[in-house]
């Protein structure tokens, strides 16, 4: 049985395309959706109904996090041992917490421009690898 809070109404019963399970779109996600849709030079673009269940959805945002396994590796910036969300070969730089934090570079170096004529996701994937990233979040 799904939990359906109150004062919402279910406008959609949908099946998940991956694992199966139904799951309700109410009036009050509808509404978050159309209030979150982008506009871009004038004209809305609507988001779509979801078509993966909550817990798919959820699996999917937290996908790109390692919490689980811990590698000892080198500081990129200081190379200082230490132990590391990402492995040796991550293809992103990794610097020590104190290091990220501090003043010894300028975070402002890795901005890049847009280009609107290119997928925004292939962008920042190529963004991702350049960025350093902290050791660990403690």
């Amino acid at each position: 049985m799904t939990f359906i809070p109150s004062g919402e109404k279910i406008v959609e019963t949908k099946k998940c395309r991956l694992s199966g399970k139904e799951f309700i779109i109410t009036d009050c996600d509808l509404e978050f959706y159309d209030k979150i849709s982008p506009v871009f030079g004038g004209k809305k673009y609507s988001i779509p109904s979801p078509t993966l269940c909550p817990d798919e959805r959820e699996r999917r945002r937290l996908t790109f996090r390692n919490e689980r396994n811990l590698y000892m590796r080198k500081c990129d910036a200081t190379g200082q041992d230490i132990i590391s969300n990402y492995t040796s070969d991550a293809p992103c730089p990794v610097f020590l917490r104190d290091y990220w934090f501090s003043d010894a570079y300028n975070p402002t170096d890795y901005g890049v421009d847009f280009d609107f004529s290119k997928s925004f996701f292939n962008q920042f994937a190529a963004f991702a690898k350049t960025v350093p990233q902290m050791h660990l979040i403690q």
